[in-house]
C-alpha cells in the first residue's frame, strides 16, 4: 500500500509541476496552486512520519483542486492559445 501512496504522492507533484507551466500569468499561478502545493508538503510530513491515512486524505484533496484548476478554460491556456496567429500578423 505505501508503494501506491508513493506513487501519489509523485504524481500530485507532477501534475503542480505541468500546471505551473501552463498557467502563464504569474499571480494567477501562484493565487491557484498555493494551497495545492501547501497540501503537497503537507502529504510529504505525513509520508516521513508514516501516517499514511492522513497523507492519503491529503492528496486526495490536493488533486480535487487541481482538477478544479485544470477544468477552468480561462485558467489554463497552452502556448498555441497565447501566440497571435500568422493570419493576424
Amino acid at each position: 500500500m505505501m508503494a501506491s501512496i508513493s506513487e501519489s504522492l509523485v504524481e500530485l507533484e507532477a501534475e503542480i509541476v505541468a500546471l505551473e507551466g501552463e498557467i502563464f500569468d504569474r499571480a494567477t499561478r501562484d493565487r491557484l496552486l498555493e494551497i495545492p502545493k501547501k497540501l503537497f508538503t503537507e502529504a510529504q510530513d505525513y509520508h516521513r512520519r508514516g501516517d499514511a491515512l492522513e497523507e492519503r486524505l491529503t492528496i486526495n484533496c490536493a488533486s480535487r483542486l487541481l482538477k478544479r484548476v485544470k477544468n477552468e478554460p480561462k485558467i489554463v491556456k497552452t502556448r498555441n492559445q497565447l501566440q497571435p496567429s500568422k493570419e493576424h500578423a
